[in-house]
């Protein structure tokens, strides 16, 4: 660890010797900009209580609401950061076009996956529910909260995939990979929030195919699908529609 950051105090200090010129007067394009090494996986379990990192007054009113009763997938509101037109159950067709969930029912949805758009500013919020379908690894440098709303499933920490339940938090690292495929009928439906950022199209999501060639980056995600076979006996990601159609 020390090895790295040295290295890379002095990369950025050679960049900054180097990086001068009227060239260098614009701010980067997304295709100029470096590929991270992400890490594994998050290095904090799922928990009972809310981890400090994840801790706002906003994504606490909402969680309290839930747990008295007095909010629902249907009724739970947006925040004015949320276009009108835009507070409605999302899902996706086969095809990855948006549409609208009818009754932010999960049944209605092709993909058994639906998501609603909570808080864009000051802080990203959102709320999912899914049904038993697999989920592609991925990380971005925003670091990530859930809490889980109903059902319940394995989730990608420290190195193992560990049970999430009803009523836990877990808090992901920025550039931390995460995957939590949905592996039994009762699904899994979980607030989702970026403690740290607003503007959720500021954000970069990477892939698998977003660190071709990058070798470091993409043995980190066969690591993560060597976990995956060793742990829930699933193949990367795309190989197991017989396990999920069960």
């Amino acid at each position: 660890m020390k090895l790295k950051m040295i290295f890379g105090i002095a990369a950025l200090a050679s960049t900054a010797a180097v990086a001068q010129g009227p060239q260098c007067n614009h701010a980067q394009l997304p295709y100029q900009q470096m590929t991270p090494v992400p890490f594994d996986s998050s290095v904090h379990a799922p928990q009972d209580t809310m981890p400090v990192q994840c801790s706002n007054p906003e994504i606490e009113a909402y969680i309290a609401d839930w747990e008295a009763g007095k909010i629902d997938f249907n009724t739970i509101q947006a925040n004015d950061s949320i276009a009108k037109d835009q507070r409605f159950c999302k899902t996706l067709d086969d095809e990855g076009n948006v549409l609208e969930a009818k009754n932010c029912d999960v049944a209605n949805s092709p993909v058994g996956y639906i998501w609603k758009d909570l808080a864009d500013s000051p802080m990203v919020i959102g709320i999912t529910n899914g049904g038993k379908s697999d989920h592609e690894p991925h990380f971005h440098g925003q670091p990530e909260c859930y809490y889980v709303v109903n059902g319940g499933s394995k989730t990608l920490t420290q190195n193992t995939f560990q049970p999430l339940k009803k009523g836990q938090y877990f808090y992901i690292p920025g550039n931390a990979i995460h995957n939590t495929p949905i592996l039994d009928d009762e699904g899994l439906g979980v607030f989702y929030w970026y403690p740290n950022n607003a503007n959720f199209n500021g954000f970069k999501y990477y892939w698998r195919r977003d660190v071709k060639n990058l070798h470091a980056a993409e043995e980190a995600f066969d690591r993560v699908d060597e976990i995956r076979k060793r742990d829930l006996n699933l193949g990367p990601y795309g190989t197991n529609e017989a396990f999920f159609k069960k």
